[in-house]
């Protein structure tokens, strides 16, 4: 016996890692199928890329708040590809108040799916453990939870960002995140919540509770793991979601101070004001980065969809 304990480290310390192996290998199996489908494939790599700009930006280029200006040359240069493009562009061009797209464009993706990630992947945590717990325990907490998401759902959220930001009288880029987060958890809560309900009626879930195991550990180690498929398909729809929403609100110049805040949104603003008509690239550049961005995370989504139906993977 003791020859086996030590061919197994997590035993020594009475870990069972079995079930982390059986779940890894799972993960490497849902891989393999997204490969195969060439426009889930696609968008995979292209959003691992956006991210590795993240990366980047963030750890290994310096002052990546605020983008560069250059007011001795305020006039846009065309990119050097550009017909009639000058080397004095560079390759993305610039923008109004001398601003280097190039630089713009890889700070503002950084900013762009940085706030992203905090919105969805915030909202998708804490709607995660509200809706297993709700499915689990059921009673007044699983009906009020229902009530709240319908409530929700029936408000536009995007005109109730805007009055809560007017009504708390702070227009900041941050704050206006927090309360995208505080929108965006129902839907996950609802997801989870419908996924648990049949999960928890499940041969092993009972086998647990026979067992003697805790709510806590059957919640967290046995009914939230087997529902959370849908969730890795809304995450990747929601980023793209939350990043056409802060584009937007940029656009539309609703944040104050942020004139030099590096976002595609605010980006695309900057080269409407230059002039669409004479200088084109300013407002194509950083709508194309933006779009890219967006159906990407569309084709991964629906790829993730696909393999994650049961039936598609018979």
């Amino acid at each position: 016996m003791g020859a086996v304990t030590a061919n197994r480290p997590g035993r020594a310390w009475g870990i069972d890692t079995s079930g982390w192996s059986r779940r890894l290998a799972e993960y490497r199996r849902i891989l393999g199928l997204l490969m195969k489908s060439p426009p889930a494939a696609i968008g995979l790599v292209i959003v691992l890329v956006y991210f590795g700009i993240l990366v980047y930006d963030q750890f290994f280029v310096p002052g990546n708040d605020v983008m560069k200006t250059n007011f001795d040359d305020p006039f846009p240069h065309a990119p050097v590809w550009w017909p009639g493009g000058t080397p004095q562009g560079g390759w993305f061009g610039t923008t109004k108040s001398g601003i280097d797209l190039g630089d713009a464009t890889l700070k503002a993706i950084r900013i762009d799916l940085l706030y992203s990630s905090f919105v969805v992947l915030g909202g998708a945590l804490i709607g995660s453990l509200i809706g297993v717990f709700a499915a689990y325990r059921g009673g007044f907490f699983d009906e009020g939870l229902m009530r709240v998401t319908d409530v929700t759902y029936s408000i536009p959220f995007l005109v109730l960002v805007i009055a809560a930001t007017f009504a708390l009288g702070l227009n900041d880029f941050f704050l206006i995140n927090v309360i995208l987060l505080a929108l965006w958890w129902p839907p996950y809560a609802r997801l989870v919540r419908a996924q648990s309900l049949s999960v928890k009626e499940l041969k092993f879930v009972e086998a647990a509770k026979a067992a003697g195991a805790s709510d806590a550990r059957i919640m967290m180690r046995h009914v939230l793991p087997n529902a959370l498929a849908p969730v890795f398909v809304q995450i990747s729809l929601d980023l793209g979601i939350i990043a056409q929403i802060f584009a937007a609100l940029n656009f539309i110049g609703f944040i104050p101070g942020s004139i030099f805040l590096p976002e595609l949104g605010n980006l695309i603003n900057l080269g409407q004001q230059a002039g669409f008509r004479s200088y084109p690239w300013t407002v194509i550049i950083p709508g194309v980065v933006l779009l890219i961005f967006t159906v990407a995370v569309n084709l991964l989504g629906d790829g993730l969809r696909d393999v994650l139906d049961p039936r598609a993977r018979r």
